[in-house]
């Protein structure tokens, strides 16, 4: 009998304590994305253009802070096939992001020259 006390008392304790590891804190999110976001999926491996329409590099990456904000995008620039790109960054706001059919259109200022003399962006290796 004692034994099947201390059965029941611990398998209270663990409901218990699983019960309120379930609890999911309560924020406000939207359903569907809206016509002027973008899916970063969508955006990595893009190509970049200049204002005269001049593919320039492609987005390797997108770079998030701790915080969840967008830091950075990294750009692919010089490279042939993948074979000898090299790795630029800038900051996210300097990209323009638009709708292209059902493709998108991405662009900034410059020049693949210009952002070849870019230094090299190196990768945190964890």
């Amino acid at each position: 009998m004692k034994r099947l006390t201390t059965h029941i008392l611990a398998g209270s304790c663990i409901l218990a304590a699983a019960a309120t590891s379930l609890t999911i804190p309560a924020f406000a999110a939207d359903n569907a994305q809206a016509a002027d976001e973008y899916r970063t999926s969508k955006l990595v491996g893009s190509k970049v253009y200049n204002s005269a329409n001049e593919n320039i590099g492609s987005i390797e990456d997108i770079i998030l802070k701790a915080d969840g904000s967008l830091d950075e995008v990294v750009l692919s620039v010089g490279g042939f096939l993948g074979i000898g790109d090299k790795y630029v960054s800038m900051p996210f706001s300097a990209l323009k992001v638009s709708r292209d059919g059902s493709s998108l259109k991405v662009m900034t200022d410059g020049t693949k020259d210009s952002l070849k003399a870019l230094p090299d962006y190196t990768f945190f290796k964890s």
